[in-house]
């Protein structure tokens, strides 16, 4: 099927275009195309094993995304175009869909039939802008990406977030006229951040790595260089809250020493880069990218300044602050950060308020203020979102728990809301920290 998109399904254009890839890759691989009838098996997935390591390497150089297994199973629309592997659907929801199906007549229950009828609209818009997508379906798909990333997304979004995906693939895979082709691309961008946003909360930390590089590949083929420090600073996230600071450092440093300007991205990074410098006792670094995270959103307008995870908002930058400052053990610092974080912040929108919560009770409990400091980690538990709370209010509250550990000193009202949140995988934290992977 990609082939075929390509214009590339005989053997002559895929052995020209295998060798330009392999090219790329050694020397040496040129002139190591299959032969007809080893492309005419591959074509019709009859193998046993997977071809040789040299194909397989050119192979998935040709097709970014895709792996050998992939490319030679059965060609599946649902599983391929979501970008990850297919999900289980409900079992009432499918139940459901052939239900509706069915009722429209015995017709429609021939072999990928219902499939059309579900995914009919999209594809055919798809193929009607092929070479050229109209503006009102590059609007169109440019809202959704910023409608979705208006918040932390919930896992319910993610049939959206990959159905749109899926379409600004299809309309990439025609070359578009320039502009068009590098809005579709911004989309794509969006949109991979949006997906890694959910793998990371939902624990899936190794396909939440892969989305972000993917969004950041997208940012620079479209030149965002903004949309390319959105998905960096992701990224860092996960060795924040898997006590790498160094890895967080290695991460944005590079990026910060060439930043010029003033954007939500950079303020961004400055405050991780202040989480990371608290979190190995420098005071006066600390201090320094704490205030170079404020004078940088003060700098940046109104406009940009947008809620969800498509910006940075000063409310997130005083919760680094709080929490640095817990770090730091300055407890009334803490205090006063706290205080205004919690005034700023909506606590049905965010896991934020939550982890503001828990860096006031781990400054508490670092001073001795066992009872006050139990009562802060508590209502943090049980005022979360509706949606529960993310992995990084999980390891938070783990974290509480280990001050508190040594004295064995905790009230009761702590322990019964801890026995409802479960304990971080530890495998998992590992590969949240790419110095670690």
């Amino acid at each position: 099927m990609l082939l075929m998109k390509r214009h590339q399904e005989t053997h002559r254009a895929f052995c020209l275009e295998y060798d330009k890839v392999a090219r790329s890759l050694d020397r040496n691989l040129i002139g190591s195309s299959p032969s007809r009838e080893a492309f005419g098996r591959w074509l019709k997935g009859h193998l046993k094993t997977k071809p040789h390591a040299d194909h397989c390497r050119v192979l998935e150089r040709m097709f970014p995304g895709h792996t050998v297994a992939e490319l030679l199973a059965p060609y599946d629309p649902v599983g391929k175009d979501s970008g990850v592997h297919a999900m289980r659907p409900d079992p009432r929801e499918a139940a459901t869909r052939r239900r509706e199906v069915f009722q429209l007549g015995a017709t429609t229950l021939a072999i990928g039939l219902s499939e059309s009828i579900l995914r009919g609209p999209d594809l055919f818009e798809q193929a009607l802008d092929s070479s050229n997508v109209g503006e009102a379906r590059l609007l169109f798909l440019e809202n959704e990406a910023d409608r979705l990333g208006q918040k932390v997304p919930p896992p319910s979004v993610l049939p959206e977030a990959l159905l749109h995906l899926a379409s600004v693939r299809e309309l990439l895979a025609y070359r578009q006229p320039a502009e068009a082709q590098r809005r579709l691309t911004r989309v794509g961008a969006k949109l991979s951040i949006v997906v890694g946003e959910i793998m990371f909360c939902a624990n899936h930390f190794p396909l939440a790595r892969r989305w972000y590089a993917a969004a950041r590949r997208a940012a620079d083929e479209a030149g965002d260089l903004y949309l390319g420090d959105l998905a960096l600073t992701s990224a860092a996230l996960m060795p924040t809250y898997s006590a790498d600071p160094r890895s967080v450092l290695t991460t944005v440093t590079a990026r910060l020493e060439h930043a010029v300007g003033a954007t939500p991205a950079i303020a961004w990074m400055w405050g991780l880069a202040a989480l990371a410098h608290a979190s190995l006792g420098d005071r006066t670094a600390f201090e320094r990218a704490i205030s170079r995270s404020r004078t940088t959103l003060e700098r940046c307008s109104a406009d940009e300044l947008q809620p969800g995870i498509l910006s940075f908002q000063p409310e997130r930058h005083t919760f680094y602050e709080a929490r640095g400052r817990a770090d730091l053990g300055d407890l009334d610092g803490t205090a006063e950060a706290v205080s205004r974080a919690l005034a700023s912040y909506d606590n049905s929108a965010s896991n934020d308020p939550a982890l503001v919560r828990f860096a006031y009770a781990c400054a508490l409990a670092k001073a001795g203020e066992i009872e006050e400091a139990c009562r802060f980690a508590t209502d943090a538990i049980r005022e979360t979102p509706p949606t529960g709370p993310s992995i990084t209010v999980v390891v938070r509250a783990h974290d509480f728990d280990a001050l508190l550990n040594p004295t064995g000193a905790a009230s009761a009202d702590w322990r019964e809301a801890l026995a409802d949140v479960r304990a971080p995988d530890p495998a998992m934290l590992q590969a949240m920290s790419p110095s670690r992977a």
